[in-house]
């Protein structure tokens, strides 16, 4: 993996955070894609700490956001050279039906339709 740029969403915890941790040891570059900064930051430092790889990068994204996923693509297309990985982990279950700034449901935004607009975008 050496060389690759990686994007893994929702890398601060469980899943996303091994698969992190794991890709980082194969030496490639990684852009963690995460709502919440400072959970972030901490994974970053053990990653970092864990696996020597210092290309690890923390990257604010609200998967539930448009706003915040064009934000998000427009800097990745702009200060990126190349991307190879795309890992779709971020997700949530809301047991209630709660709506997002952009008037779709919770879930459906973040689990399907800002999967679908952040991939577009990148590619």
């Amino acid at each position: 993996m050496e060389g690759r740029t990686v994007i893994i969403t929702g890398s601060n915890r469980g899943i996303g955070k091994a698969t992190a941790m794991e890709i980082a040891k194969r030496g490639a570059r990684i852009i963690l894609a995460c709502r919440n900064l400072d959970m972030a930051e901490k994974v970053q430092k053990e990653i970092i700490h864990e696996t020597k790889n210092r290309s690890i990068v923390v990257k604010k994204l609200d998967l539930s956001s448009q706003k915040s996923i064009r934000e998000f693509a427009a800097e990745i297309n702009k200060t990126e050279s190349s991307l190879n990985v795309l890992l779709h982990n971020a997700g949530i279950v809301n047991r209630h039906i709660e709506k997002t700034e952009d008037n779709l449901e919770l879930t459906m935004a973040t689990n399907h339709f800002g999967p679908f607009l952040l991939t577009h975008l990148l590619i």
